[in-house]
């Protein structure tokens, strides 16, 4: 419209500039003027066919684009962002740290236990009542170069000392072929292997006085056929029943080899899937120098229940074949769970007097086992490992966590031929150990658990403790947890 308008002001001023007087004639145009006024017509059509002498539509009142987004949407947005980005740091049952490609992890774990045991019994009891820290272990694990893991444990439990792991693995060719070197549990027994923080009961069954605990060495292992079969096997310097060692002494070393699998866990058979079983054992030779006195086998109030004996002027040594196997197996279907280990063990040792030379030399087979059997009262599944509460512990909303009952029986046997030959005392030890414990597990949340166990434990004779006569002992037993 502009445009339009100053076109004809240009026209009405060239006219009027170039107007006659209206009595005379109009002379003719000058080729400038025509050059005009072709401009102008064109510059009109131009102006039409683009259509700007239209009127411009007045501005809508809100523009789309000018609305502003909701608080809501936006922090939407936002966190939507932030959870397709990878985190490197922070809380995954650990505190950790990563890179941003994942090669490298450093991982920060823990377990407390705080535990009070209290014995009794008509009159006196073999061993007293006390409060103390069963486990204090702080456990670092980490990745280098993708491939290579690591983990240290130290433990500060019973006001000792103590590296518990301290290994390396290499997993390179995936689940079905790992390499571990270093000090970690010998792959034997199945309670053994279990997690201490995943224990149904405060202390592990008196049957496992006859399997190795921690050992140094390297062995294979690793998951086959999609985790229905796994498989260690290994070598180790080799201790004594119920031990564990930083070192060796001698040139003996032990295999141990073990096969756990799940014959119907890909099968339409949802009472069986949670059915493992399998079978494991170690074989060891040795030739003498390891001292077997300091072994100990103990109950669950840790009352010594076999100790081997030494004569005056005489020393009791591991010496020959050093044996073990043990059949095992667990099940676990809802609520409901199974678990139970025989545990056959044949040791050879000696006595050399160190005065007069004289050598003795026995083997002797002490067996042991234990079936334990649990059941989640709160509805979550049982299981082998972590049992996570359906609903954690916040009684202001209703919620108590996950409560389990457990009942669990167990018991070793000594080789009689080492009473009769003098390497154990038959006053101060029986031949044969029961052990009933009955428990009650009270998940708070993933992390904090508390138990409370009460166990019987009998002796087959009355042995001497301390100067008295004892024929078991009872105690009550409880524990609070925490570990992440």
């Amino acid at each position: 419209m502009v445009i339009r308008l100053v076109s004809l002001a240009l026209l009405s001023a060239v006219l009027a500039l170039g107007r006659p007087d209206p009595l005379e004639a109009a002379p003719p145009k000058t080729a400038r003027e025509q050059e005009l006024e072709e401009r102008i017509r064109r510059l009109e059509r131009i102006i039409e066919e683009r259509g700007l002498d239209r009127p411009v539509p007045a501005a809508k009142p809100t523009d789309e684009a000018a609305v502003p987004v909701p608080k809501e949407e936006v922090e939407a947005l936002i966190d939507d962002k932030l959870k397709k980005q990878k985190v490197l740091a922070g809380w995954k049952d650990g505190f950790f740290l990563e890179s941003p490609n994942g090669d490298f992890k450093l991982k920060f774990r823990g377990l407390v236990q705080a535990n009070a045991r209290f014995p009794f019994g008509a009159g006196t009891n073999p061993t007293n009542s006390q409060f103390f820290l069963r486990r204090v272990r702080p456990t670092f694990e980490g990745t280098v170069f993708k491939y290579f893991d690591w983990k240290i444990m130290p433990d500060f439990g019973l006001g000792t000392t103590t590296l518990q792991d301290a290994y390396m693995d290499i997993n390179y060719f995936g689940p079905e072929v790992k390499l571990r070197a270093g000090k970690t549990k010998v792959p034997f027994s199945l309670e053994r292997l279990q997690s201490a923080q995943n224990l149904l009961f405060i202390e592990r069954a008196i049957s496992q006085n006859l399997a190795p605990n921690r050992d140094v060495g390297f062995y294979l292992f690793g998951d086959l056929l999609d985790s229905i079969v796994g498989y260690q096997a290994g070598v180790f310097n080799g201790e004594q029943d119920g031990g564990s060692v930083d070192g060796d002494v001698n040139d003996g070393k032990e295999l141990a080899a073990r096969l756990f699998g799940f014959p119907f866990k890909e099968t339409d058979l949802p009472y069986l899937q949670g059915l493992g079983v399998g079978l494991a054992g170690t074989y060891g030779a040795d030739d003498g120098g390891n001292d077997v006195t300091n072994t100990n086998y103990r109950t669950s109030e840790r009352v010594s229940f076999f100790r081997y004996r030494s004569p005056s002027n005489t020393t009791v040594t591991a010496q020959g074949n050093r044996n073990r196997v043990s059949p095992q197996g667990y099940y676990f279907w809802g609520p409901f769970g199974l678990q139970g280990e025989y545990i056959r063990s044949k040791v050879g040792v000696q006595w050399e007097g160190n005065t007069s030379g004289a050598i003795t030399q026995r083997e002797f087979d002490n067996e042991g086992w234990f079936v334990q059997a649990s059941y989640v009262l709160t509805g979550e599944d049982a299981t082998y490992g972590t049992l996570v509460p359906i609903n954690n512990f916040d009684p202001r909303n209703g919620r108590w966590g996950a409560f389990e009952v457990a009942l669990r029986g167990s018991k070793v046997s000594i080789d009689q031929d080492a009473f009769t030959s003098g390497f154990a005392d038959p006053d101060a030890f029986p031949s044969k150990t029961s052990e009933i414990t009955a428990g009650v597990n009270w998940y708070l949340n993933k992390n904090f658990k508390f138990q409370l166990n009460y166990s019987n434990t009998e002796f087959d004779r009355r042995i001497e403790i301390n100067d008295e006569l004892f024929s078991g002992v009872n105690s009550f037993q409880m524990q609070f947890q925490i570990s992440y």
